[in-house]
């Protein structure tokens, strides 16, 4: 045996601390080790496999028209992205929805168009079976090598939201957001409607460069159809344009959500239409509405009563009539373009001043036309009031109503023969808020309020789309109201004399909804079930 006894070379002098690391593979990009052969052909098999279930799986459904391609699953190696590696535009190819799975890698969700199967299909056979490049390396390595799997895409592979919120039976209805690519909105539109859904108006669309996102209610079964329609869809959430996600921030972050909006909007010059708000006045000082009021166009009835807006509801007005629900528009990075500015008249006196006597409505609400028009002569406008007689139905005519009629027929005191008509847009009234159900009564029961029922003017009545309720501690209640019902708050005019009274409202908008308890005794209000915008108190 060997006679080890000879001592050991000391190198303690030279020694350095580290902590231990192992020998890791890069398992993140094109250094994972592949056969090629055993990796394309896999690839193309998977590929392959997913094809023919598609098609073997697409309904025979006339909406969904002729198939132009397939949606299908990737997922790609750990630390491999989409963009980088999947998207061939200029063949049609489109990556949408990124999910995690739970190795961290992502799976992307690709449409392939059928004219482009051919060339995906060549990518993987110059791969697999093609000549090296002079690097000695695979053709296509870097679009290939990345891909893992190749899966069937479902609803799931689109759906980037809290998997518990989406919907686990096919009849289950609820606003979806759909991702869809831009330019594919009216066909996704007319299709969502060919299949039972319906689609909010567009202004409450959010708008990027490449994607408009459609708030659309619908079942899951008839959102699953979309994955064999023609290609529009990238990806699906839950529509979440709820006005709590600002109210319940801090009023530093309010102020940057409204100033982003603001450096977004492409504000109107003097020269537009304008939106004539006969109300409580407005606090101009908003960063959403000081560029689209003039300090000129600051009126009231009684020049000592103030433009300002001492109680708040006509600055909200303002905020409605320029930009509609904040919401979506706070949401949205797109432009906004606004084609008409605003005037405000007050008809409210403000506290300390007399209030007006049920027989001066109709000479204030006509000095505030002729005060308006004098102020702006050329100028063309709407004249929009949001103001009511509380709690005096509309049944009969009134000496507002009257009033109201006279100033859109252009037959005011002072009016040439020619003069123009104008055009009136007046608010139905609100039901009271109450929270004890047994104390309200059906919708029919609260009449229009005077003086919605002028003959000449568009009376407004309201219906809801909201049903999201957000507030923690309303987790169990429901929506007072079905989607695309009668809003709780609105009234009618069912309860007036049949013939004698015109048929009100003309028009209906989203109005708000309410929340009822479990026991559906209780009915409350919501911000969640509102409508989001500008407030009075604005100290900067």
């Amino acid at each position: 045996m060997p006679v080890y006894d000879q001592p050991h070379i000391d190198i303690s002098a030279r020694r350095v601390r580290r902590d231990y690391q192992d020998r890791q593979r890069n398992m993140s990009g094109s250094g994972v080790p592949r056969t090629r052969e055993e990796h394309g052909a896999r690839i193309r098999q998977q590929l392959m496999d997913v094809f023919q279930r598609s098609e073997e799986a697409r309904p025979e459904r006339d909406e969904l028209g002729a198939r132009e391609g397939t949606y299908i699953e990737v997922e790609l190696l750990r630390g491999k992205h989409a963009e980088t590696t999947l998207e061939k535009k200029s063949r049609g190819m489109h990556p949408g929805a990124v999910n995690t799975a739970p190795n961290d890698a992502e799976k992307v969700v690709l449409y392939v168009p059928d004219a482009a199967r051919p060339v995906l299909q060549q990518i993987l056979d110059n791969y697999t079976d093609g000549d090296l490049t002079e690097a000695g390396r695979p053709q296509q390595q870097g679009f290939v090598e990345p891909i893992e799997e190749i899966r069937d895409a479902l609803l799931t592979s689109f759906w980037t939201d809290d998997p518990d919120a989406l919907p686990a039976n096919a009849d289950d209805q609820i606003w979806w957001e759909l991702w869809c690519f831009k330019g594919t909105e009216d066909h996704t539109v007319g299709l969502i409607r060919q299949l039972g859904g319906r689609t909010a108006d567009n202004d409450l669309w959010m708008r990027f460069p490449e994607m408009v996102v459609i708030p659309t209610f619908a079942t899951r079964a008839a959102i699953e159809l979309l994955i064999f329609a023609p290609f529009s869809l990238l990806e699906l959430r839950r529509a979440s344009a709820n006005p709590t996600f600002f109210t319940d921030v801090h009023r530093d972050e309010q102020y940057q959500w409204a100033e982003h909006l603001a450096e977004r909007t492409v504000w109107p010059g003097n020269d537009v239409p304008a939106v004539c708000l006969f109300d409580t006045g407005v606090n101009r000082a908003h960063a959403l509405i000081e560029p689209a009021l003039s300090t000129d166009d600051l009126l009231a009835a009684r020049e000592a009563w103030g433009g300002d807006d001492s109680e708040g509801h006509g600055t909200q007005m303002a905020g409605l009539a320029l930009h509609g629900d904040l919401a979506p528009r706070l949401l949205d990075d797109a432009p906004h373009t606004l084609l008409h500015r605003l005037e405000s008249v007050k008809l409210l006196p403000p506290p300390g001043f007399a209030p007006n006597q049920p027989n001066s409505l109709g000479p204030i609400t006509q000095s505030g036309v002729a005060r308006s028009e004098i102020n702006a002569p050329e100028r063309h406008r709407v004249f929009c009031m949001a103001i009511t007689n509380q709690d005096v139905s509309g049944a009969r005519a009134s000496t507002w109503s009257a009033a109201i009629d006279q100033a859109a027929a252009g037959a005011m005191p002072g009016d040439e023969d020619e003069a123009p008509k104008r055009l009136f847009v007046l608010s139905a009234g609100n039901i009271p808020a109450e929270i004890e159900r047994h104390r309200l009564r059906p919708n029919e029961a609260y009449p229009i309020e005077d003086p919605g029922q002028a003959w000449n003017a568009l009376t407004v009545g309201g219906y809801t789309d909201k049903l999201d309720i957000t507030e923690e501690e309303l987790a169990d209640y429901t929506p007072y109201a079905d989607v695309g019902d009668l809003s709780p708050f609105s009234r009618t005019s069912e309860a007036w004399p049949s013939g004698k009274s015109p048929y009100k409202p003309d028009i209906v908008m989203e109005a708000g909804n309410r929340a009822l308890s479990p026991d559906e005794q209780e009915v409350y209000s919501t911000e969640s079930l509102s409508l989001l915008t500008t407030g009075a108190d604005v100290d900067r």
